[in-house]
């Protein structure tokens, strides 16, 4: 068994293993209609692949998250960097993309989840999981954990430039 982890919005822990979400926004990995379960190995990386989707969000006004541990069988396939497709790990991805898994999302298809690179973290041991959740290993996935997630402010603080006068005579900071 292996265990993942997903950062998300409280009011959506009832559907997160339908891949709703995915299902009616479609994402890098999952053309829109075709429902997909995004998890990662680390709960570090759950955390910068929400961050990224907040869209400029201040902390204080993000409705309240949680963060899940998922516990799915060991039907993962890891998916090398060299064989996906050329642009993959672009912010602004190829149209086609989405489309890259089909052939792999079908229910009787042998693989549960798909690992692949974080575009964040490209060359991270950390990777991201898409679990395919029409596949009939489903039924073996469970939620062990949910425990709710406070955004520590200073992941958030807007970017100012640093006033020279002040900058200048400052020791430098180990930033802990």
């Amino acid at each position: 068994m292996a265990l993942v982890y997903r950062i998300q919005k409280r009011q959506f822990v009832d559907s997160v293993l339908t891949g709703e979400g995915a299902r009616l926004n479609g994402g890098r990995w999952n053309p829109l209609g075709t429902p997909l379960v995004y998890v990662s190995t680390t709960p570090e990386l759950a955390l910068l692949e929400t961050l990224v989707h907040l869209d400029g969000t201040p902390v204080r006004d993000l409705p309240p998250f949680v963060r899940l541990t998922i516990e799915l069988p060991d039907s993962i396939e890891e998916l090398d960097p060299e064989t996906l497709p050329t642009g993959w790990d672009q912010i602004k991805f190829s149209e086609n993309l989405p489309f890259f898994l089909l052939p792999k999302l079908r229910p009787t298809y042998p693989i549960l989840a798909f690992s692949v690179p974080s575009v964040i973290l490209k060359s991270s041991p950390s990777r991201n999981l898409l679990i395919n959740p029409l596949h009939l290993l489903m039924s073996q996935v469970k939620i062990l954990e949910v425990i709710p997630h406070e955004f520590d402010e200073r992941l958030r603080k807007p970017v100012q430039p640093p006033d020279a006068a002040s900058v200048k005579g400052r020791k430098k900071s180990t930033g802990r």
